[in-house]
């Protein structure tokens, strides 16, 4: 995975929530969490109530432990090294700087925990199977805004606590954990899960800071969730937009996509976008195409690469998803472009990372809705690589029908055969039917 962000995220289930409490809520008669202590008598009571709320029960007991900074960001880099190399987070951020979505140099790893660590004040850990509370995270970042008006209630402690546990009601009735492990090799796809659980469960605690939960009271979180870009920016400043965008997107988009859910079908309808999940990004950003055209999400097989390099190693492979190609346009082009547009219609994409020595090469297709489309993108990724990355990386781009394939690195250098060789191998499965990639009377983009 590219955007390491995403995944990492998605497993340490964290509260951007906080912010839209500084919305509608002033403070506290009592505090839910003292230095390393927890009230447990009011903590039982919004165990009790989320479950009354999302209309879930536990089938077992979620234990409430408090840990220090320290000890959470151990947990986090823990958590993340569980499954990935520094060598990987390492590659990929080599890739994410050649196709535009990161800026050179980055450090992935550190970047991660640095945006975390600004955020956290409690997370769900889906392996402990244990709530935990950061001591003093009231008093860091935006809960130190949120202390200031402290009167009646610890609104952002409850809406914390309730939006950590509702992920674990998630974990419990739909073994979410499970599911988004099988998507860990596709950024896009667990996304757009992420965005279900992110915005259940912010929807979820803010109905029980409020105290019910109707189509109206999902509007207004809605139209809320539209001040989280510049909360972040405020606290996070310097974050890049390929971590700090999927960050909020989760939040902002994952609500209107679940309160949506929720005005067609109640609870029961926000359950089911477990048992048939949106599969992109694409879906959540356009919600008619999983509520009233449904379609298989196509996936790209990009195969054909092996022989030609054979002297390459996969270190990794991904989907971008619409999100991180518009933030890939964005960041070269400027948010007010109109080759922004371009994004909206993706349809499928596939990326293959190559290692060699200290050397990285990335093979990426992509389609869209229709082959003008495609044309279009290329003439103006190839321009916007043009300037990114100039004569020092070589980079080369070529179309048929719907589909660009973009090669950055040394195979590039020998592209007239590299590229015939995938076009030849590779497929979009729409849907269990996997059909060639057909030839196009456009030319290639140079």
């Amino acid at each position: 995975m590219t955007s390491r962000a995403i995944y990492f995220t998605r497993r340490l289930w964290r509260p951007i929530c906080v912010v839209i409490a500084l919305v509608f809520f002033w403070g506290c008669a009592y505090s839910l969490v003292n230095g390393d202590r927890i009230n447990s008598q009011q903590a039982g009571k919004i165990e009790t109530g989320i479950q009354l709320v999302r209309q879930l029960r536990f089938k077992q007991p979620v234990p409430l432990v408090v840990k220090s900074p320290d000890q959470a960001e151990a947990m986090m880099e823990a958590d993340l090294m569980r499954d990935y190399t520094d060598n990987q987070l390492k590659v990929d951020a080599v890739a994410g700087a050649l196709t535009g979505l990161f800026p050179a140099g980055l450090d992935l790893k550190a970047a991660s925990l640095k945006l975390l660590k600004s955020q956290v004040a409690g997370f769900y850990d889906p392996h402990g199977k244990e709530m935990v509370l950061v001591e003093g995270g009231a008093d860091v970042g935006i809960w130190n805004s949120a202390a200031q008006f402290m009167i009646q209630r610890d609104v952002v402690g409850e809406m914390l606590l309730a939006h950590e546990l509702t992920h674990a009601l998630q974990d419990q009735n739909f073994d979410l954990e499970s599911s988004l492990d099988k998507a860990k090799d596709d950024d896009d796809r667990a996304l757009a899960l992420k965005s279900v659980a992110e915005g259940d469960a912010t929807l979820a605690g803010f109905a029980y800071a409020v105290g019910r939960m109707d189509n109206s009271v999902a509007d207004t979180l809605v139209d809320s969730l539209k001040k989280l870009p510049q909360a972040l920016a405020a606290e996070a400043p310097g974050t890049p937009e390929g971590l700090s965008v999927p960050l909020l997107f989760q939040y902002s988009e994952g609500v209107r996509f679940v309160a949506e859910a929720y005005r067609r079908g109640g609870w029961l309808g926000v359950d089911a976008l477990y048992r048939n999940p949106p599969q992109s990004s694409h879906q959540i950003l356009h919600p008619a195409l999983y509520f009233d055209s449904p379609a298989p999400q196509p996936r790209i097989e990009l195969a054909g690469y092996d022989r030609i390099m054979s002297g390459w190693k996969k270190a990794d492979d991904d989907t971008y998803g619409e999100l991180l190609l518009r933030v890939i346009l964005e960041r070269n082009l400027g948010k007010q472009s109109a080759e922004v547009g371009l994004a909206s219609r993706w349809t499928a994409d596939r990326m293959i990372i190559l290692q060699q020595s200290g050397s990285v090469n990335v093979i990426w297709m992509l389609a869209f809705s229709d082959e003008q489309t495609a044309g279009h993108f290329a003439v103006v990724y190839q321009a916007l690589l043009d300037r990114l990355l100039g004569a020092s990386t070589p980079h080369r781009i070529d179309t048929r029908s719907k589909s660009v394939l973009v090669v950055i690195g040394p195979g590039a250098n020998y592209f007239d055969t590299l590229s015939p060789a995938i076009w030849n191998a590779s497929a979009i499965d729409s849907g269990g039917a996997a059909a060639r990639i057909k030839p196009s009377a456009a030319p290639a983009a140079q």
